[in-house]
């Protein structure tokens, strides 16, 4: 449902392209999105879910580009690993849906 998409951020500039979904291992839940970014899509950055809406065949996340492209990073294609979650939630700040804002 999320792969081959295209991402927007809050303003609606277009980031890249969904290449993979990351669960949480715990719930099995979707919770980050990799974005291939870049002129040629060859940076992934890690893209938390919540908060992300789809608008037509596009996904709008609720971040913008400037806090997406300075994410840690993430092997693509690898499970995010505790550590690596831990990483992007000190960077991404609360979800909203444990009362931060996005």
């Amino acid at each position: 449902m999320w792969v081959d998409r295209r991402v927007r951020d809050t303003g609606g500039n277009v980031l890249g392209v969904v290449v993979d979904v990351y669960e949480d291992p715990n719930t099995r839940q979707p919770t980050w999105l990799a974005v291939s970014t870049g002129y040629f899509g060859t940076r992934i950055v890690v893209v938390p879910i919540c908060g992300s809406a789809l608008l037509g065949d596009d996904v709008v996340v609720a971040h913008n580009r400037e806090t997406i492209t300075k994410a840690p990073a993430v092997e693509i294609f690898v499970a995010v690993t505790p550590d690596h979650h831990r990483q992007l939630s000190d960077h991404y700040g609360p979800s909203p849906r444990d009362g931060g804002h996005a």
